[in-house]
């Protein structure tokens, strides 16, 4: 079963917004390397037939990344998220279509419509979600496209049925995460591998660039890499499976350490040595999610104010984007990656139900924090306030993640295709002695937080009695997951008719119901 994290779009314009976003591509004829100038609202055509690129459109205030897409002959646009965390591409169908239980703001498939569409299994496809939102419907095979690359006969869902879901998606993991497998069927060819299979790509590898929090679009990159989107080396990590099925059923690696750099105090290390746990990269989840007490630490040094029903809480936005420190993952033990992440990535602009940004009594506006505290402290998901610091290569065939410090905004293109296991064209990048951390249930971890969209009228009020960024004292953590504690500068919320209002809640994209252990 596959999760994900959606936060519902304010009107059917952003359908329109999306729709308008143009699909980026266009290659040059070097031996095994592929170029992709990346020019916003253009479309390029792809002569070579050696990977496949596609733009995301970025809605960061309702924190989504979408990719344009179309399915049947001829093509019905939809737009879906992209989501690493899950592996089935299922889209709203007509019956499922209705503006009082979904509204549709993706687009939906209509099969009658389409020349090259069937059914494969009635009802086979059933999906749930931690918020009581889901779908059910039938899995069919119709030809899909993205960009200018399109796999025919790609088996996807289309939806019959759907409870609180406003967009489909495009699951982009592994085989063994399809829903099917979850009910006890066989996987099925997912995308990445009908892209191998049609020779559309050379290898089961795809990398994702999300850009800072302020840019319209980012990029995915199937069948290859662009140095031209990230500092230094990539560093791999081996993906870790289950303990029990052997399998590799998400996109785990081994977090071994949490650091917060300040630009004039230094470095202040908020883990042990000894500290390791298992960390989902996922582009379907918002915000990331930490163990308590270092979510505490983290929030008592930014400052971040905690309100009732709010599994996040807000900060200054002035203040964070003004703020030069960083907050710094690392992976793999000692000579792994890391990815520091400025606070300025960490905060998204808080509005009302009209898109009007909303103000603390001092005249600075509200964000959100960017990090939440897990309820089990086991679960680590690094979503996209994490991933836009990062370039992040996917190799299913290798079954490793390579990841390197993002650049932000870059204009510089220089495409790496990757070849298939056994290839010449195999990565140069440099493989990391990993700390091993093992994932002992055969089920996937439930999502630990819900990401509250709170609507009132007036000015926050509060009670701000911290004093600035500073150096937080830490006990170095390992992660053993104590009871979150209220953070410094808690504060109370008034507004002109009296309290909160119209709580949405939205469920994250995640693995579903897993302990694990730890291997030293």
């Amino acid at each position: 079963m596959a999760w994900w994290d959606v936060t519902l779009p304010s009107s059917l314009t952003k359908l329109f917004l999306i729709a308008n976003c143009a699909l980026l591509a266009s290659v040059t004829a070097e031996p095994n390397v592929v170029s992709l100038p990346l020019h916003r609202n253009q479309r390029r055509s792809i002569v070579k037939r050696s990977h496949a690129s596609a733009s995301l459109e970025n809605d960061y205030i309702d924190g989504l990344f979408w990719v344009n897409a179309t399915v049947g002959t001829p093509g019905q646009l939809v737009q879906l998220q992209i989501d690493t965390g899950s592996s089935d591409i299922w889209v709203f169908g007509v019956r499922s279509c209705t503006e009082s239980v979904s509204g549709c703001l993706g687009g939906f498939y209509d099969g009658s419509e389409s020349k090259s569409g069937r059914v494969i299994d009635h009802g086979g496809f059933s999906i749930s979600y931690v918020d009581n939102s889901g779908a059910i419907g039938d899995y069919i095979s119709d030809d899909f496209a993205i960009g200018d690359i399109t796999v025919k006969d790609m088996t996807l869902a289309v939806a019959t049925e759907v409870q609180d879901a406003t967009t489909g998606v495009m699951g982009i993991g592994f085989a063994s995460g399809e829903s099917i497998v979850g009910s006890g069927g066989k996987p099925y060819k997912n995308l990445v591998d009908m892209m191998v299979d049609q020779g559309l790509i050379n290898s089961r590898t795809y990398s994702l660039w999300l850009n800072d929090v302020g840019s319209e679009t980012g990029s995915i990159l199937f069948g290859g890499y662009d140095k031209g989107k990230f500092k230094g080396e990539l560093i791999a990590m081996p993906i870790q499976p289950d303990a029990q099925s052997g399998q590799i059923t998400s996109m785990t690696v081994a977090w071994t350490s949490l650091s917060i750099t300040d630009p004039t105090q230094g470095t202040q290390t908020l883990t042990s040595r000894s500290f390791a746990l298992p960390a989902v990269l996922d582009s379907g989840t918002t915000l990331t999610y930490v163990p308590p007490d270092l979510y505490n630490e983290i929030a008592s040094f930014a400052n971040v104010m905690s309100f009732e029903g709010m599994e996040t809480g807000l900060v200054e936005c002035e203040v964070m984007q003004e703020y030069k420190g960083t907050l710094d993952f690392g992976f793999a033990g000692s000579g792994g990656p890391v990815i520091s992440v400025p606070f300025s990535e960490l905060s998204y602009p808080y509005t009302d139900d009209t898109g009007t940004p909303l103000s603390f009594d001092n005249g600075n506006t509200a964000c959100y924090f960017g990090l939440a505290p897990t309820q089990d402290s086991t679960l680590i998901l690094l979503g996209d306030t994490f991933l836009r610091s990062a370039y992040v290569v996917y190799d299913l065939d290798r079954k490793e993640i390579a990841i390197a410090p993002t650049v932000f905004d870059s204009e510089v293109t220089n495409i790496v295709e990757i070849g298939g296991s056994g290839s010449s064209a195999t990565p140069t990048w440099h493989v990391a002695s990993s700390v091993t951390v093992v994932q002992t249930a055969t089920g996937r971890p439930q999502e630990p937080g819900l990401f509250a969209s709170v609507t009132f009228t007036g000015h926050l009020s509060y009670t701000n009695t911290g004093n600035g960024f500073h150096i937080p004292t830490a006990s170095p953590s390992g992660g053993s997951g104590q009871s979150p504690k209220s953070s410094k500068g808690a504060a109370t919320l008034t507004s002109g008719s009296g309290i909160l209002a119209n709580i949405v809640v939205c469920a994250a994209s995640a693995l579903i119901g897993a302990t694990f252990i730890f291997a030293q």
